[in-house]
């Protein structure tokens, strides 16, 4: 990170002179950060643990495809009792466990790299019930064409007494391809989304709660509460290409998460490189701001050990509004 700021300083000089220099970096190099390894694993209850692991490149060499890390001892803990020593797969170039562990499990991961020892930490949450399901249809619309419609979701939920959680919730089709396609997921209307856009904001002020997938919230606002996300769905009914579709399955997810893994999906959130909000998608790239640091859990590497559960309901949306 210190190469990574020197390297923004000299940038954004040449900017504000509007002059032209080459620049050798082959110094910086040699500083921290050289060769470090780094873990990613996300671990689900009911499911084998899974660990890649790669080598770490300098930002300005041309790297192709992940370095790799397969000669690790990477051995599993769960609730503080020694399990079992991963097992490296050369096809899929990632570590894996036999052992599955269960919701409330304390897993840990140990391993030692070019004489560092690696270690993280986390658990599994508990998984939080969807308890109820309403969907209606509004439309058409004047929003993106004058035939547009909006299909709301609201999903019922109570979050724990006396605990911080964490949920990352996400809707898409069944079967791509065959139900009909998802609209534009409008996350705006929701309690927990503006909370996050409050602490996204801390750093991009006008950030507002958007993912072509899902997002990512707290039981800020909602704790030990009976809660229902409002979720929307914004359908374009272009030549009436609505009325020719058959089904519009769906499939609601709500994952508990554990706070680490809350925290990582918050910091790319705000250096998301695809977005013209993102810092990397903007300041970063013009060399005049630094980088916001990716959170990470694990000592001695970088990147994340992420824990989680999930919820999931599946529905035909034509079932309960009619088609259109």
């Amino acid at each position: 990170m210190k190469s990574l700021k020197k390297y923004l300083s000299c940038i954004s000089v040449l900017l504000l002179v509007s002059c032209h220099s080459e620049l050798d970096l082959e110094d910086y190099k040699k500083e921290n950060g050289k060769d470090l390894l780094t873990l990613n694993s996300l671990v689900r209850d009911g499911s084998r643990v899974q660990v890649k692991a790669t080598s770490t490149y300098f930002f300005s060499d041309i790297h192709n495809e992940p370095d790799y890390v397969d000669n690790l001892d990477i051995v599993l803990d769960i609730n503080g009792e020694k399990t079992e020593k991963l097992t490296y797969d050369s096809s899929t170039h990632l570590y894996a466990s036999t052992f599955i562990p269960e919701q409330g499990d304390r897993v840990s991961l140990s391993t030692v790299y070019k004489g560092q020892q690696v270690t993280s930490t986390d658990v599994i949450p508990r998984s939080v019930g969807i308890e109820h399901v309403e969907v209606e249809r509004q439309g058409p619309l004047n929003i993106y064409t004058n035939n547009d419609y909006v299909v709301t979701y609201k999903i019922t939920f109570t979050d724990p007494l006396e605990e911080e959680n964490y949920y990352f919730f996400q809707y898409d089709r069944v079967v791509p391809g065959y139900d009909t396609s998802i609209g534009v997921r409008d996350f705006t209307h929701e309690l927990v989304f503006q909370k996050l856009a409050d602490k996204v904001r801390s750093t991009l002020s006008d950030w507002e709660p958007y993912s072509p997938y899902g997002l990512s919230f707290s039981d800020e606002g909602i704790e030990g509460k009976t809660h229902t996300l409002i979720i929307r769905e914004i359908l374009q009914n272009n030549n009436n290409e609505l009325a020719r579709e058959t089904r519009m399955m769906r499939k609601l997810q709500l994952y508990s998460i554990s706070k680490s893994y809350y925290e990582y999906l918050v910091s790319l959130l705000i250096t998301d490189s695809s977005s013209d909000s993102g810092l990397a998608g903007g300041l970063v790239d013009l060399g005049i701001a630094e980088p916001v640091k990716i959170h990470c859990n694990i000592s001695g590497s970088l990147d994340i050990l992420g824990c989680y559960s999930q919820e999931e309901v599946q529905l035909d949306v034509f079932s309960v509004v009619g088609k259109f």
